[in-house]
């Protein structure tokens, strides 16, 4: 998925790890990401419902998670994956650095991750 197709599940999920980046040496949890049971054996445990697949651009992708939308952020070359899927890590890329950056400025200003546009 293309930079210009994310919605406010990527841009929630980017700010999560730069957190995780921030604090906790990149260690993601589990618990704190949508994880598609029917496509992924580890997460949260839960029944995973088409309603809470990932908004694409104000569409929702009723099979898309969490792990799909750090996928495309690597894609996108705003973080790499450095863990596995049992213990996720992630870092954050040059690139990466300077989109949260403006992620930030746009949450302080009020704006929603819905409506963060590079």
């Amino acid at each position: 998925m293309k930079l210009e197709q994310f919605d406010k599940d990527h841009w929630s999920t980017f700010a999560y790890a730069e957190c995780c980046c921030v604090d906790l040496k990149g260690r993601l949890d589990l618990r704190r990401l949508r994880m598609n049971s029917n496509k992924r054996p580890v997460g949260n445990g839960g029944t995973w419902q088409p309603s809470y697949g990932s908004f694409v651009k104000g569409e929702r992708d009723p099979e898309h998670d969490d792990w799909d939308c750090l996928e495309d952020l690597e894609a996108e070359g705003l973080i790499e994956m450095i863990g596995t899927m049992v213990n996720p890590a992630v870092t954050l890329t040059e690139r990466g650095y300077e989109i949260a950056g403006l992620l930030r400025k746009h949450k302080a200003n009020g704006g929603q991750f819905g409506t963060f546009e590079l």
